[in-house]
């Protein structure tokens, strides 16, 4: 019996013989996905529906912008259809934030703002948002040299999140 052991650890070492090895993890390869120049959305997903009616907000700077010197939010309702309204004069500012570089650059939440940021708006009277409504929300970054803003849209759902609404 320990010489059909052997014959066939003899076979594995000849199959391993003639396998590739797979490479060490080592620095990112050039087919790895570049770092996005763009302010990109974390939360809510750009078109995401059904969100919470108290939804936070949370974002990426690129690079370029990561010395932010300004960072500001806006949130606008647009619409109710099955699409959002993307025509800017047609939707309702309800929200405006400024401050937000030294206090919370990549994040926001309206219901729980950080100290030092402004809050302007409707945004600073209501206990949550209305249902299955659209929205545009907007991060504008500015730093020495540079500056971009990016829109994404999402919807919120039906299930209120403050009780007895």
């Amino acid at each position: 019996m320990n010489g059909r052991w052997a014959s066939v650890l003899a076979g594995v070492l000849i199959l391993a013989a003639g396998c590739e090895r797979e490479a060490p993890p080592g620095p990112a390869t050039s087919t790895s996905e570049p770092p996005s120049r763009d302010i990109v959305a974390v939360t809510p997903i750009p078109m995401q529906e059904g969100m919470s009616r108290k939804p936070a907000f949370e974002w990426k700077l690129p690079k370029r912008l990561a010395q932010a010197t300004l960072v500001s939010f806006l949130l606008a309702e647009a619409g109710t259809g099955e699409e959002p309204v993307t025509d800017e004069s047609k939707q309702r500012r309800i929200a405006t934030v400024t401050g937000l570089d030294a206090s919370s650059p990549e994040a926001f939440n309206p219901w729980d703002p950080p100290g030092g940021c402004v809050v302007t708006g409707e945004i600073v009277r209501m206990s949550q948002l209305p249902p299955r409504t659209w929205y545009r929300w907007r991060v504008r970054a500015v730093s020495a040299g540079t500056g971009d803003h990016k829109d994404f849209y999402f919807r919120t759902g039906e299930i209120s999140v403050v009780p007895g609404e």
